[in-house]
């Protein structure tokens, strides 16, 4: 709260993620974070965060790079001038930044069109968060997730118990990002794989998906802004963002 209420602070860039990022939620106050709003960005659980300030204040933030693994990571990378270079570009453009390159190949899971907002993050964060005051409500949403360490069963539990709650019903498009380390362990070779599971459960919405995209839990971590309107095409694998993320 010091760093929103700084006048002198212009961006709020987390050093890592870390589970206790849940436990802050209900000590902010949001009314003081939407008349201060700053450049935030950070990943993994630090996804709570972007979604609460989005749904209880109103304020766009950078689901992306943060100290560790973004700036603190080699320069010299590819991956690394890729991070920094996208996000600078958020972070100064007055107008929308447009497609956003791919760092590495894309997939399209499933082809098709759609115009939404973006929502989404971590995807312990997005389960945790729906149904709750953090969670933000749009007409229209690309959903945007990725993951670490979690097994294909784990995450069509998840997903199966939010699709009965109505998750995917603002759902036009997704957008899936690096699936880490998400092998089967506990049910090797009983069980389809993740592509297989999420087509599956959201058959029924038929909302175009892209797949293998450039952030996460990995060396790739392009800036996804939490709430600014988007299109994509997953036959072309084209992600645009058609709103600025800054004043």
């Amino acid at each position: 709260m010091d760093f929103f209420i700084d006048p002198e602070t212009k961006a709020i860039i987390c050093l890592i993620g870390g589970v206790t990022a849940s436990q802050i939620l209900k000590l902010l106050d949001y009314n003081t974070i939407r008349n201060n709003p700053k450049i935030f960005s950070g990943m993994s659980d630090i996804g709570h965060l972007n979604l609460a300030f989005l749904a209880r204040a109103g304020m766009v933030s950078i689901y992306g790079p943060d100290l560790t693994f973004g700036f603190g990571a080699d320069k010299n990378e590819l991956a690394t001038k890729y991070n920094l270079n996208l996000f600078m570009k958020c972070c100064t453009l007055k107008e929308p930044l447009g497609k956003i390159p791919a760092c590495t190949q894309w997939e399209c899971w499933r082809p098709g069109k759609a115009r939404g907002r973006l929502v989404g993050g971590y995807l312990g964060a997005i389960t945790h968060l729906y149904l709750t005051s953090f969670w933000p409500a749009f007409g229209e949403t690309i959903l945007f997730c990725e993951a670490l360490e979690t097994q294909p069963h784990e995450i069509e539990r998840q997903f199966t118990i939010a699709e009965a709650e109505g998750f995917f019903n603002n759902v036009t498009g997704m957008v899936v990002g690096k699936l880490v380390n998400c092998e089967e362990m506990d049910y090797k070779g009983s069980l389809p794989d993740i592509r297989e599971i999420i087509l599956e459960i959201t058959e029924e919405y038929g909302f175009p998906i892209i797949a293998n995209t450039d952030f996460g839990h990995d060396i790739t971590s392009m800036p996804m802004p939490e709430g600014i309107l988007a299109q994509m095409d997953a036959e072309a694998l084209s992600i645009e963002l058609i709103e600025p993320i800054v004043k």
